[in-house]
């Protein structure tokens, strides 16, 4: 398999010290999104479209 992708032109095969500085992804902070005692998605616009929320959901937490 690794042979394999040697193959294709622009591939390499990077250090550990390489990878380690490798950055990229979606660009997206999950840790801003969250649910409000109404079970609705709150933070960034892009936040519906990566988590729910439960159907039953309070934020009243007295037994």
């Amino acid at each position: 398999m690794k042979n394999n992708l040697l193959n294709i032109s622009g591939v390499s095969v990077l250090s550990k010290k390489e990878q380690k500085n490798v950055s990229g992804g979606l660009g997206l902070d999950l840790s801003k999104c969250g649910c409000d005692c109404a079970a609705r998605v709150t933070g960034p616009k892009y936040c519906s479209s990566y988590i729910a929320c439960p159907a039953v959901y309070t934020c009243n937490d007295e037994i």
